[in-house]
């Protein structure tokens, strides 16, 4: 029970200090970033919306497969729950709402496709001709156990969990 509230109190910590690709949007930058001549998506969002708190990991993910052209493409939110004025400007009247915003404009075109991640990196792709850039994976922590290295890995004062598996096994 130990190791599993250490586990997820760790995983909470790491989630909170991971920066993240989304740009939040506030009243005070919110004009200097939509009307930057850069386009922008923007999530209208609610921190209590069940259907937003479902697209979030997708929007990063989204974010970071254009991180590198940040100074081509913005996607963005506001917290429109908070910043109530702004979703009152933009007719925000549902969570999530997407919109696009072409850099120069000051009305957006309302986003109707999919939520998944291709359509959205699709529709940016469509508007702005950037293509994504696929996420690099994560370093695993996983380590391949051998007769040299069991002893080792699993001894002293930690907690290991070990899968036992064989080359034939189609399972893991």
């Amino acid at each position: 029970m130990m190791l599993t509230k250490g586990f997820v109190l760790a995983s909470l910590a790491a989630a909170a200090v991971a920066k993240s690709a989304v740009l939040d949007l506030i009243p005070d930058n919110f004009d200097k970033i939509v009307l930057s001549g850069k386009p922008a998506l923007v999530e209208f969002f609610a921190p209590w919306c069940g259907h937003c708190k479902t697209l979030a990991p997708v929007y990063e993910e989204l974010a970071q497969a254009f991180e590198f052209a940040s100074e081509k493409v913005t996607v963005a939110k506001v917290d429109a729950d908070a910043e109530k004025a702004l979703g009152k400007r933009f007719g925000i009247q549902g969570f999530p709402t997407l919109k696009w915003f072409d850099g120069k404009s000051k009305d957006p075109q309302d986003y109707s496709g999919g939520r998944d991640l291709e359509s959205l990196t699709k529709f940016i792709t469509e508007k702005t001709g950037i293509k994504p850039r696929k996420a690099k994976a994560p370093a695993s922590d996983v380590v391949f156990l051998t007769d040299a290295n069991f002893k080792e890995a699993i001894g002293g004062d930690k907690d290991v969990l070990v899968a036992f598996t064989a080359p034939w096994c189609g399972r893991l």
